[in-house]
């Protein structure tokens, strides 16, 4: 029997965590503890495909929006933010991000929206935020590891030091999660809008267009792998269920039932 919505135990809170150009193809070289950590105890996929072009923009769209960028049919279409919103007026939604772009992902009349970098500085400010506020939803998006890799190339050794820096990252956020009581009532979900090969990511070739997904928490399957191809456009929907909330009709993606116990 499939499994619905509401046969789910959902999760009060949720935490995503976006890195700009992070890449299926180099897990294995890079030291990642407390993201292995989420892995060896929820479930995920290193088998996520993203839109094309496999570039930011459509694809952070894709992500929040349930559905590529071209099947978007209005300015107003719904996204994870306004479904949230339509269910809850009052809930508290916060959007940490680098990329300025990422404004127009969410209204301010909505959320509250701020810039950050991808430094310790920035983290501990997201902590902060998170065990004072005890957020519905937290969105945080760093611009690592895209900007240096666009320098310094995907694989290089900077592309593993900026991505186990970014670990040490998931590690205050996460402390702060369990520093605000949140813990135990909310659900992680990792995951990027693009991978890389040499310096670019454009090409349609699985080094720019596989990325991660990792999902934790209360309700997910441990040490489950995601046993197909999913598309990037499927987050929001599994994000949605993990909420309780119904996907929109006109969301193309789909939700992964298959990681919830």
């Amino acid at each position: 029997m499939s499994q619905s919505v509401t046969d789910i135990s959902h999760a009060k809170h949720l935490v995503f965590i976006g890195f700009d150009g992070w890449a299926s193809a180099y897990m294995d070289k890079s030291d990642m503890p407390f993201v292995q950590q989420m892995i060896n105890n929820g479930s995920s996929s290193m088998d996520v495909t993203n839109v094309r072009p496999s570039t930011s923009w459509p694809n952070w769209s894709a992500l929040f929006h349930g559905t590529p960028i071209s099947n978007q049919t209005s300015d107003n279409f719904p996204s994870i933010i306004t479904i949230i919103k339509d269910s809850n007026e009052q809930a508290d939604i916060v959007f940490f991000h680098e990329w300025g772009s990422l404004e127009n992902i969410y209204s301010n009349d909505d959320i509250k929206g701020f810039r950050i970098k991808s430094d310790i500085e920035s983290a501990n400010e997201i902590a902060d935020y998170i065990k004072e506020n005890k957020p519905l939803l937290s969105i945080i998006v760093f611009n690592e590891p895209d900007s240096i890799c666009h320098r310094k190339g995907w694989g290089s050794k900077i592309y593993n030091d900026t991505m186990e820096m970014l670990d040490n990252l998931v590690g205050i956020i996460k402390q702060a999660v369990i520093d605000a009581g949140m813990y135990d009532n909310t659900v992680f979900v990792l995951s990027s809008d693009h991978g890389g090969f040499v310096k670019s990511h454009q090409l349609n070739v699985a080094r720019n267009r596989k990325i991660p997904l990792v999902i934790y928490g209360k309700g997910i399957k441990n040490g489950f792998k995601i046993p197909f191809s999913a598309g990037i456009y499927d987050i929001a929907p599994t994000m949605a269920a993990i909420l309780g909330l119904d996907i929109p009709v006109l969301w193309t993606g789909h939700s992964i039932f298959e990681i919830f116990e």
